[in-house]
């Protein structure tokens, strides 16, 4: 008998996975069987657009394990990392009773194969909101690179240099990118290791936010970017408030400093501080850019489908409440 083989997709929001309830009771994850001389990437994504009317993108294998269905009843499972560019919303199909997004800390309540259990243990941010893999192989990186800086024996700079490609190795297979294109990118910093810094302002106008929608990925973000040298943090919002949407502003207050790895971003190979300041329009009109494309202002329950590398919902509401609420202490992690 030809095994049967079914591909399911770990898909993690917020520290929360979506699970469908099928007829026997059961909580499972989105996806089912390749048809046949399918690639098994795009069948799940294929499933995931027939089971919950949404688009994704495939990653890395987690795990496999032969699983009983029901007695005599063997199907191997093969499980992998899925993610969405956008928030669109979901709709179950006919398939499965309903679906529901549960907390990744609070799966033991459920019924729930151990099979499923263990893929989204693996998957799930760790600590500070990213997987194990990522902040292992940025560590590695950063040891490796420090170490190249201070070195003055030949022997320690080789195992320095071993060392960096096998973070690069370590994040490429975690990432499912190509490791020599992570070490061109990893030997290309050099000194001592040091997080990169970045603004992001929120400008507000009858209550509504300022935001700009990217070129890149078509997503909506608060204007901002990297810092600049030279320039001093306030001057490097203003100045991207500017460039990214056409209006002067000037930065009223330091509402946040956040590490970007513990918000839920997409994940970045190096450590990156993110100040978020509150900003007061002062002129100007919406002028898109060369990264925007589209200006426009959004209330707090009316946000557009946001850019997850560059800005996150609940990190909007809080530049709500510090814009409503001036008095607030600056947040930082």
């Amino acid at each position: 008998m030809v095994p049967t083989i079914s591909v399911k997709g770990v898909l993690i929001e917020d520290g929360r996975v979506v699970l469908l309830e099928n007829d026997r009771d059961e909580w499972e994850l989105p996806g089912g069987q390749p048809e046949p001389g399918e690639d098994p990437a795009v069948a799940l994504a294929r499933e995931f657009a027939e089971e919950l009317g949404t688009a994704v993108a495939v990653g890395p294998i987690l795990d496999c394990w032969n699983f009983e269905v029901l007695p005599g009843r063997h199907v191997t499972i093969v499980t992998y990392t899925v993610t969405r560019a956008g928030r669109d919303a979901m709709a179950i199909s006919h398939e499965h009773r309903r679906f529901g997004w549960f907390d990744t800390r609070a799966l033991d309540a459920l019924p729930l194969p151990e099979g499923y259990r263990r893929s989204i243990r693996t998957a799930a941010p760790k600590d500070h909101g990213e997987p194990g893999w990522l902040t292992v192989a940025r560590e590695l990186q950063a040891m490796a690179q420090t170490g190249l800086h201070y070195t003055k024996d030949k022997y320690d700079a080789d195992r320095y240099a071993r060392l960096r490609a096998l973070a690069s190795e370590m994040m490429a297979a975690g990432s499912g990118g190509h490791a020599a294109q992570i070490a061109d990118l990893f030997s290309r910093e050099t000194g001592y290791t040091a997080p990169k810094v970045a603004v992001r302002g929120g400008a507000f106008r009858d209550g509504r936010i300022l935001m700009v929608r990217e070129t890149t990925d078509g997503l909506w973000s608060v204007p901002g970017g990297w810092c600049d040298v030279n320039q001093s943090g306030r001057e490097c919002i203003e100045r991207e408030i500017f460039e990214e949407s056409g209006f002067t502003a000037r930065a009223v207050k330091l509402a946040a400093v956040w590490d970007r790895s513990r918000h839920g971003h997409a994940p970045l190979p190096f450590t990156i501080y993110v100040m978020h300041f509150i900003c007061e329009l002062t002129g100007g009109s919406p002028t898109p850019s060369i990264e925007t494309s589209e200006i426009g202002f959004f209330a707090e329950d009316d946000l557009p489908p946001l850019s997850p590398g560059r800005i996150r919902e609940h990190q909007i509401h809080r530049l709500f409440a510090h814009y409503r609420q001036p008095e607030l202490p600056t947040e930082f992690d």
